[in-house]
């Protein structure tokens, strides 16, 4: 496939879904029901390349006016400030204190940037963590910047095996901080579903149990919250990396995050691998989305407009 004509059918979507959420002019939201295969006006578009140092971005936070992505494993223990035109990176951090076993996800709250090292690909690893850093510790725009993290280490209450399984369920590449604590919702290769787990903001060592789960019908690969619509998104693939898709949560209370109405969105082409990996919101209904490098596509920066 050309490159002209992937972005060209990356305008076109179709929704797997009972309900779509719509914004009408006077600001009150619509339900308008759809059935399969209806074509619908969302707009994603591709906004650059990213560097070779994120030819495996794993995951996109936005915070303070800045984005932040990084690499997964085998990829140094830095994060990196990428500019939202370009895709370049304006600065590296550095987290010298702990190594890149996994890292999986970030987010952030006002104080502090969380960043997941909670890849867990064959459901054996004992050492799962999240790393608190500090703002304040970041304030500097120095490149390259040395930072330290604290460590939330956790484990999983409901996991009792831990031989190596590649269709394990106790994989994870998506948090968001939301409210008081941290979300993490698991990428299950064997039933694709996702498990909710409530994890605390302190540093410490936790077990947690799944608060919740649904069924996504793919593998979950990174979560963004909207603080403004309290939107939750949901971005992941199907097997062999096809038809990536997006799952909106709306009109939930508290923390019961499926509770709500759903919509799904899927995007890309069913037939190339198209690793889409990070998500955050820019500001309501823009996102940013990135993919790594596949046998298909090169590591990109996208934007997505609802």
């Amino acid at each position: 496939m050309t490159t002209a004509l992937f972005i060209k059918r990356l305008f076109t979507y179709i929704i797997y879904s009972q309900y779509v959420i719509s914004s009408c002019k006077k600001n009150t939201d619509t339900i308008i029901p759809v059935t399969n295969n209806l074509v619908v006006p969302y707009a994603i578009g591709l906004k650059h390349t990213l560097p070779a140092l994120l030819n495996e971005s794993s995951g996109l936070c936005y915070t303070e006016g800045d984005l932040w992505s990084f690499g997964d494993s085998g990829n140094p223990n830095s994060i990196y400030k990428i500019d939202t035109t370009s895709g370049a990176i304006l600065q590296t951090v550095t987290i010298a204190n702990y190594p890149n076993i996994d890292w999986e996800a970030i987010t952030a709250d006002s104080l502090y940037i969380y960043v997941g090292d909670t890849g867990n690909n064959n459901g054996n690893r004992k050492d799962l963590k999240v790393l608190r850093i500090k703002k304040t510790d970041m304030a500097s725009h120095s490149s390259p910047l040395s930072v330290n993290a604290e460590a939330i280490n956790y484990s999983y209450s409901d996991q009792v095996d831990f031989s190596s399984n590649s269709n394990t369920n106790f994989d994870c590449e998506a948090i968001v901080a939301f409210r008081n604590n941290l979300y993490a919702f698991t990428k299950n290769r064997g039933d694709l579903e996702t498990r909710c787990y409530r994890l605390p903001k302190n540093p410490g060592t936790y077990t947690v149990s799944p608060i919740s789960s649904f069924n996504t019908n793919g593998k979950i690969t990174d979560a963004a919250y909207d603080p403004i619509t309290k939107e939750l998104a949901l971005l992941g693939y199907m097997n062999q990396k096809l038809d990536s898709f997006i799952w909106f949560f709306n009109g939930f209370p508290d923390d019961n995050f499926f509770s709500g109405i759903s919509s799904r969105l899927m995007f890309g082409n069913r037939s190339a691998d198209w690793q889409t990996e990070g998500l955050d919101y820019l500001s309501t209904g823009r996102l940013m989305m990135t993919c790594e490098t596949s046998a298909s596509h090169v590591a990109s920066l996208y934007f997505f407009q609802k």
